[in-house]
């Protein structure tokens, strides 16, 4: 086996998924010849706000999705899983590729294609990048079909992007099997559409960029202007981040998602109507509703939002928006003025709190530390409150954790990604004391809860860093 620039200790995970996938692999097909891995992420801070154009600080983990591909000539697909899927369903699936198109030779439509996949759902993920890849044009054809292996070790359900790891890790092994000439954005722009297309999710912005260019131990910094990476924030000396998924996920979490993102579209939609009235020149929003500072949005919009408003009304009064990209639903009720306040919000906090972290680097100052802590309580309380997208069970963890607090290392802790459970962030010291705390909170969790949460510790290089193996 050759396998070229290990680190970070991932050298017996590899060695371990190629021997399963090798176990494994169809009778007759010819030998895997790609190998890609892609981590999941930790939405540190202003995740959520993403399509609002806030900075988001995201760190990859150290639990990744695994990828084997080789070539086939009975052209099909066949896809083949090492303990991934939760609900019961096939570990294998095998789909001619047919499937990806139109009698008339064009390709298959979003819907018809993921049809096929009802009855194995998690293929989708994988099917939707080949049909993505496709249908761009990034990749002309699939020649006589491939054979495919994942492993993922990273929790479903617990807002850690484990299915944008699949999606990159299969985008990363893809192109490298056929050898187009993709960048990084076609990639990234292939996995997006068939995350929402094909399987159906949320659109996000910072999921598969951080799984694609994430550094081991450092937060990655993306200003949503849509995908400007500005560099990354190293932790202070003795301090580390790490994920607790709290067990929970509740299951109206995509309507409440999608609720928010549409209200606070209605924010930014309302916000511009009232500067074309104003008559005043420049627009402190700059496409984004996260630009607007808290001072302006206080001084000049915050009383002129309302707090609710059904869909119709919406109409009624500002019309039908052209530039929204989703559907408001007339009967629906949306709280507006919360929504799009959070987005503003967490982008200041978002902002203070990379300044906490390098204001404790500079001078190892010890209340900035706190400081940056108190932006991850505030943060969290405002996905609960503001967006209602908290949940009893993340809200009792982080109390948990906030009884421990300062002086046994526990400095902040709030819900992440899209919350209703999932996982909470925690900025931690680097010292068996503070590890011991979070483990006592975690108990306290699971008396209060009676679900257990599982610490999740360690970071590793997004899929563009690790790059592209020779399994043989």
């Amino acid at each position: 086996m050759a396998l070229t620039g290990i680190e970070n200790g991932l050298t017996v995970g590899l060695e371990t998924f190629i021997e399963t996938a090798r176990s494994v692999w169809p009778a007759g097909a010819a030998a895997p010849q790609v190998l890609t891995r892609a981590p999941g992420r930790l939405d540190f801070m202003g995740g959520m706000a993403d399509f609002s154009g806030a900075l988001a600080l995201q760190i990859p983990t150290d639990c990744a999705a695994l990828v084997a591909v080789g070539l086939r000539d009975d052209q099909c697909v066949h896809v083949q899983t090492i303990d991934f899927n939760s609900d019961g369903s096939p570990l294998a699936f095998e789909w001619p590729l047919a499937l990806l198109y139109q009698p008339d030779g064009q390709i298959a439509t979003p819907e018809a294609f993921a049809a096929h996949f009802d009855a194995c759902p998690w293929v989708r993920h994988i099917a939707g990048v080949c049909h993505s890849l496709l249908e761009s044009g990034g990749i002309t054809h699939f020649a006589g079909g491939m054979t495919i292996v994942l492993k993922s070790d990273i929790p479903t359900q617990a807002g850690l992007a484990s299915s944008a790891a699949v999606q990159v890790a299969v985008a990363k092994a893809l192109a490298a099997l056929f050898e187009p000439e993709l960048s990084d954005q076609q990639l990234l722009t292939a996995c997006r559409i068939a995350n929402t297309a094909i399987a159906g999710a949320v659109p996000g912005l910072v999921d598969h960029l951080t799984c694609l260019k994430g550094e081991a131990d450092t937060l990655l910094q993306i200003r949503c202007q849509p995908d400007d990476i500005l560099g990354t924030v190293a932790l202070p000396d003795g301090v580390r981040v790490v994920a607790v998924d709290s067990a929970v996920r509740l299951p109206i979490y995509h309507q409440r998602y999608a609720d928010n993102r549409i209200a606070s579209l209605l924010g930014k939609c309302i916000i511009d109507r009232l500067l074309l009235q104003s008559g005043e020149i420049g627009d402190p929003t700059g496409g984004y509703l996260a630009n607007i500072a808290p001072s302006e949005y206080v001084r000049r919009f915050r009383n002129e939002l309302p707090v609710k408003i059904r869909g119709r009304d919406f109409f009624a009064q500002y019309g039908t928006p052209e530039s929204l990209d989703v559907d408001i639903d007339p009967d629906r009720i949306y709280k507006v003025r919360s929504r799009t306040e959070h987005h503003i919000y967490e982008n200041d906090r978002t902002h203070r709190f990379v300044d906490r972290l390098a204001r404790t680097r500079r001078t190892g100052e010890r209340d900035a530390l706190i400081e940056a802590g108190d932006l991850m309580y505030a943060s969290h309380w405002s996905y609960g409150q503001r967006c209602g997208m908290g949940s009893i069970e993340t809200d009792i963890l982080v109390n948990c954790i906030r009884e421990r607090g300062n002086a046994k290392g526990l400095f902040g802790a709030k819900a992440t990604g899209a919350g209703c459970g999932g996982s909470v962030a925690v900025l931690m010291a680097d010292q068996p004391a503070a590890y011991q705390a979070l483990a006592d909170a975690c108990s306290a969790y699971a008396e209060k809860t009676d679900k257990t949460a599982t610490i999740l510790q360690g970071s590793s290089p997004g899929a563009a860093a690790f790059g592209v193996r020779n399994p043989n």
